[in-house]
């Protein structure tokens, strides 16, 4: 044999020595997340020291087998166990420390986003999370329901939250007090959660709340609420009328008197829609108008009248 060969043949072996080492390198990084794993890696460390493979193939067929095998490995996604591989390779750091702070970044967006601020553990262990996965921007937006969840179950009135969440629940909030009706802690949390993670537009949830509650309260309305009319709006000429009237500045619609004036239940149990001139009559019929000016007014002009027509005027 010639001294090239020679020469060949211990370049061979240097590189199939640091092959091995490689090999059980790897086996042992990847092998710490689960003790058998663990085990089993050194024993393939022993066989390797001990020169029980011919190659580099045949020691990493050898350890191919034993991932198959492998409980842990088996309950692993497909992409999970990619991002183990990945960290189990050093060749690959930079590559993986590049992925998790870009993903970090989409989680925190994603957050920032829904109006949800996260704590840094929270956010190390949705990216860990979310990189293992491989998720996309939508399964990252997922991934942060249940936080998003428990921010509302802890808030009181959902008016503290920024991003998209706060402007739905600003707008949900002052949309329903106008419209003369409370929504419920629990129901409010569910429906900004499905408007926040795009179940569900806030628009689908007013149409909604405007059958279960407007034609509930005001059903002598139905047919224009449920073409997407709001009470608040129908009531514009009745709620003008009954400002003047009573004197009052200002009369939500959860006041009695909306209720009564716009609407009469007749003797079948249904309901009809008061005209104007009814709902004035109406007011003029309730004790508060007694004591107002609009009643002084009309007691005076009435007086008036009478005087003029028997010449006294």
């Amino acid at each position: 044999m010639s001294d090239k060969d020679d020469e060949k043949k211990e370049k061979q072996k240097k590189e199939d020595r640091a092959k091995f080492k490689q090999e059980t390198l790897e086996a042992y990084e990847l092998a710490k997340n689960d003790p058998d794993l663990l085990a089993a890696a050194r024993k393939f460390d022993r066989k390797v020291k001990k020169g029980d493979f011919d190659t580099p193939k045949d020691a990493e067929d050898y350890w191919q087998n034993i991932l198959n095998e492998s409980k842990w490995v088996q309950n692993l996604s497909n992409a999970s166990f990619g991002s183990y591989v990945q960290e189990a390779d050093p060749t690959m750091a930079g590559e993986v420390t590049a992925q998790r702070s870009s993903v970090e970044l989409d989680v925190a967006n994603a957050a920032r986003q829904l109006g949800l601020e996260l704590d840094p553990a929270r956010l190390a262990e949705l990216t860990e999370m979310a990189w293992r996965e491989e998720y996309d921007s939508g399964e990252i937006r997922n991934l942060l329901r249940d936080d998003l969840t428990g921010a509302l179950a802890a808030s009181e009135d959902n008016l503290g939250f920024s991003g998209n969440l706060g402007d739905a629940a600003a707008d949900l909030s002052a949309w329903s007090s106008r419209n003369g009706f409370t929504i419920s802690q629990n129901d409010a949390d569910a429906m900004l959660a499905s408007v926040a993670f795009g179940d569900k537009s806030l628009d689908q949830i007013k149409s909604e709340l405007r059958t279960t509650y407007m034609t509930g309260a005001y059903p002598a309305w139905a047919e224009m609420i449920n073409a997407g009319i709001d009470i608040y709006e129908l009531a514009g000429p009745y709620r003008s009328v009954a400002q003047r009237m009573l004197g009052r500045g200002n009369i939500d619609m959860n006041d009695p008197i909306m209720k009564e004036m716009m609407q009469v239940q007749n003797a079948d149990g249904s309901f009809s829609q008061r005209a104007l001139w009814e709902a004035e009559r109406y007011i003029r019929n309730t004790d508060e108008w007694q004591g107002t000016d609009d009643a002084a007014a009309t007691y005076a002009k009435g007086m008036n009248a009478v005087s003029a027509m028997f010449g006294f005027g």
